[in-house]
C-alpha cells in the first residue's frame, strides 16, 4: 500500500473544501471561517491538541466540531467538511489544511503572500507603507504574514514565492562577516 504524505492529504482537503466554497460563491466567508479556526486552534491548544488525538471512536469529535461550527455560525459547507475531517479522524492535519485553503484561494485571487521577519512591530504607518510598495513591486494584491524574530536585529528579511529579500542586520553582518574572511584567505 503506498503511503500518502499528510501535505498531499491536507492539500486534498482543502481543495476540496475551496471548490465547494467557490461553486457556492462563498469562498470569501469560508476564508474569514477559517481564520477564526486558526485563531481559536492557537488560542486553546490544550482542546486542539485533545482534540487531534487518533481514537477508535470519533463520535465525540465530530460532535464537538460540529457544535463548534454551530457556534461559530459558519457556512454549511464549513461545518460539514470539519465534520468530514473529524470522521476520517484527520483533526491533526487541520492547521494545515487551514493553512493550504488560504494558499489555495491567494493563488486563485491572484494574491501574492508575503511573509517579513522584523526584530520588532511595525507601527501602522510602516505597515502600511511597506504594504504599498511591496505591491508596487509585485503589481499584486498582497497579505503580509509577519514573524518577530528578535535575531535579526533590525530591518527586515522579506520572503515571496521563491524569493528572499534580506535588509536585516544579522544578514548585513554575516555578509560582512564572509566578505572579511574571503579577503583574509587571499
Amino acid at each position: 500500500m503506498q503511503k500518502i504524505s499528510k501535505y498531499k492529504t491536507a492539500m486534498t482537503y482543502a481543495q476540496a473544501w475551496f471548490s465547494a466554497a467557490k461553486d457556492n460563491h462563498i469562498e470569501d466567508k469560508v476564508l474569514e471561517e477559517i481564520r477564526l479556526l486558526k485563531e481559536s486552534i492557537s488560542q486553546n491548544d490544550d482542546l486542539w491538541g485533545v482534540l487531534m488525538q487518533p481514537v477508535d471512536d470519533n463520535n465525540d469529535k465530530v460532535k464537538i466540531m460540529t457544535d463548534i461550527a454551530k457556534k461559530a455560525k459558519f457556512s454549511a459547507i464549513s461545518e460539514e467538511t470539519l465534520k468530514m475531517i473529524a470522521e476520517n479522524n484527520r483533526l491533526n492535519l487541520l492547521k494545515t489544511i487551514c493553512g493550504a485553503f488560504a494558499k489555495i484561494y491567494y493563488q486563485d485571487k491572484g494574491i501574492v503572500e508575503v511573509t517579513v521577519d522584523t526584530a520588532v512591530e511595525l507601527s501602522e504607518a510602516q505597515d502600511n507603507r511597506l504594504k504599498k510598495t511591496l505591491e508596487n513591486k509585485l503589481k499584486a494584491p498582497i497579505i503580509i504574514n509577519y514573524r518577530l524574530k528578535p535575531e535579526v536585529l533590525g530591518g527586515l528579511a522579506v520572503r515571496f514565492n521563491s524569493w528572499l529579500v534580506d535588509d536585516t542586520l544579522s544578514g548585513k553582518l554575516k555578509k560582512l562577516k564572509q566578505y572579511m574572511l574571503d579577503r583574509h584567505t587571499v
